[in-house]
């Protein structure tokens, strides 16, 4: 199979819409035009709409259109949207920070040049019906004009839109342009309805002077979509508190899952939904905080229910103050940073005192923070000598470590009648992660080869401490490792085909965009793309202490990488692609501490985010 790069046919876009107007009670369903049908006749083709299973013209169009802006579309422009031009989509919308839709939707469309949005080279001095439909777009993602939706295109308005533009990271040109008109279309998830118009032949009534606005005791009254500070913090914290999940935390930025979290705040209240803080919704959010008061006065820590990796802030900082007093280890202290040194000392927590280890604030957990430290068992000159530990953390064994846990781990095995290459050796190898898959598929679990609590439950057998020579570690990265702009989720242990599980974290981006050494390190293996390969073209990046960051699916190697390279962190090591097993254009992106297991690195690579960013990192 082979990717075709047929060329646009030779006009300024390849489509132009023939009706315009794609919201706001104008042309409900876009279409292109094009030219070179075999009647001459030009053919009229809807683009908004599509979706897997949909056939024809206007899907060479989109499948053209894609491979022009160098997304490749598996099959090439064959008319047929299956799941590899839907793999395409998706990659084309998260390189220009568009929601990923299963269709084509309004802003796609405008953002592969398929339609031509009547608000694009709206600017200061225009007038009419699209200005207004321009107005009530920034008006839905919280920037409204002085006047509104006016249908005049004045300083306020221009005003609103470089704010927009900044907020979305295009430049604040105050003119749309085809990028500005595609967020502005998908900005805020949904289209906002047509306001509905007067009729022509009454003439609008003189306006009143607008009464002052009641005077608010809660300063978080007005906050909406752009603002930051100290302010939004507050607002994000009370948010996390009313049981809404913020990915990223209270960062003090109110962005998309901002709006989105107080949208849905607003419409459980039966309030009316705008995704801004007025007064009705600052009483509710202050309200919820109230009926939480008195649980929270017998135990504070119920307000940090809902905290997890990624979150920022006064509440992150509770957290890990609260851990190191009940003696857990944080390392790197009471930084207000929710990564994950702070997620692996909540589920040493947590394993201690018999809870669900998966690193999230539960109202278990809330309650056993609020609870006073396990007593410690007495020590006597006859109890047994206890293995030195790492920091009193107790656990599993782990891929890559020896000794009495990984013996305990092996017996059990082998009672439960697991077959065992090379028996009881105290080697957590290949095989006895092969074995423990074995048990975790008989036993109807989850198959990923790591002992959790659910498979020493079945093996019956118990959290030990962790030994100092442990592979268990707290991983960093000093670079993000992808050149903006692009976009990633948290997939770790997503199921993978032939039983496998996700062991890293997608960064997608567009094909060519530079990837980059998170570490300083030693290049100890190369990877080349061949028939059957699952990584393509890759790297491992081993740093000094035997952490390994395995990257796959390049498009090329940079020149000098090579094994036994020395690279500097932020060095360029080779370019975003889409070979191997897959045909979305990403980096997969693994972190094996100590050289040991993967853990997850979703919150290793939030930490440092930057994937706004397009300017190569300095190298040292």
């Amino acid at each position: 199979m082979f990717t075709l790069r047929p060329s646009l046919p030779d006009t300024r876009r390849l489509a132009r819409i023939a009706s315009l107007g794609l919201a706001f009670g104008l042309a409900a369903s876009p279409v292109v035009v094009l030219p070179g049908t075999a009647s001459a006749a030009q053919v009229e083709l809807a683009v908004t709409g599509l979706s897997v299973g949909s056939r024809g013209d206007a899907v060479v169009a989109l499948q053209r259109a894609l491979i022009a802006r160098g997304v490749d579309v598996v099959g090439g422009a064959d008319g047929a949207f299956g799941p590899m031009t839907l793999a395409a989509l998706h990659a084309f919308q998260v390189s220009v920070g568009l929601p990923q839709t299963s269709s084509v939707d309004d802003g796609t469309a405008t953002a592969l040049g398929l339609v031509e949005s009547p608000l694009i080279g709206l600017a200061r001095g225009n007038r009419g019906d699209t200005v207004a439909q321009l107005q009530r777009l920034l008006i839905t993602l919280g920037q409204e004009p002085a006047g509104g939706a006016d249908g005049i295109f004045g300083p306020g308005t221009e005003a609103a839109l470089r704010n927009v533009q900044s907020a979305f990271g295009l430049s604040a040109t105050g003119v749309v342009d085809a990028d500005t008109a595609a967020r502005l279309l998908t900005g805020n998830g949904t289209a906002a309805p047509a306001a509905p118009e007067a009729p022509a032949e009454s003439p609008a009534p003189e306006a009143e002077p607008a009464a002052a606005p009641a005077a608010s005791d809660s300063p978080l009254v007005g906050l909406k979509y752009g603002d930051w500070g100290r302010n939004v913090t507050t607002l994000q914290e009370q948010l996390i508190a009313s049981g809404r999940e913020l990915r990223g935390g209270a960062d003090g930025l109110f962005g998309l899952v901002t709006m989105n979290a107080i949208k849905d705040f607003q419409t459980a209240k039966g309030l009316e939904v705008t995704g801004r803080v007025n007064e009705a919704t600052a009483q509710a959010l202050a309200s919820t905080a109230a009926d939480k008061s008195a649980a929270a006065a017998s135990n504070p820590y119920s307000q940090l229910v809902g905290l997890r990796p990624g979150a920022l802030g006064g509440a992150v900082e509770a957290l890990q103050q609260r851990l190191l007093d009940l003696g857990v280890q944080v390392r790197g202290g009471v930084d207000g940073i929710f990564g994950p040194a702070t997620a692996n000392s909540l589920k040493a927590f947590q394993t201690q005192r018999g809870l669900n280890a998966d690193g999230v604030v539960d109202a278990a957990t809330a309650a056993a923070l609020n609870a006073a430290p396990a007593a410690a068992a007495p020590t006597t000159d006859e109890s047994p000598a206890v293995e030195v530990v790492a920091d009193g953390r107790v656990g599993f064994a782990v891929y890559g470590e020896k000794g009495q846990r990984v013996t305990e781990l092996q017996t059990a095995l082998v009672a439960a009648g697991v077959t065992l290459r090379g028996g009881v050796d105290g080697d957590f190898g290949a095989a006895t992660a092969s074995a423990v898959m074995s048990f975790q598929r008989s036993a109807g679990l989850g198959v990923t080869g790591v002992v959790n609590q659910a498979t020493a439950d079945a093996l019956g057998i118990g959290a030990q401490p962790i030994p100092v020579d442990s592979p268990v570690a707290v991983a960093s990265i000093d670079v993000f490792p992808v050149q903006g702009r692009c976009g990633y989720a948290d997939t770790w242990h997503a199921p993978r085909s032939g039983g496998r599980v996700h062991l890293g974290v997608d960064i997608i981006a567009a094909r060519g965009n530079l990837v980059y050494a998170a570490v300083e390190g030693t290049i100890t293996k190369v990877y080349y793309d061949r028939p059957g390969s699952l990584s393509g073209n890759g790297i491992r990046l081993t740093a000094d202490d035997g952490t390994y960051f395995f990257y796959a699916h390049f498009d090329t190697i940079a020149e000098g990488i090579s094994e036994g390279a020395r690279v500097k962190a932020g060095q360029v090591v080779g370019t975003i692609g889409a070979t191997g097993n897959t045909s979305t254009p990403h980096l997969h992106f693994e972190i094996h501490p100590n050289g040991g297991t993967a853990v997850n690195p979703y919150p290793v690579v939030k930490a440092v985010d930057a994937c706004e960013i397009t300017e190569p990192p300095a190298v040292g």
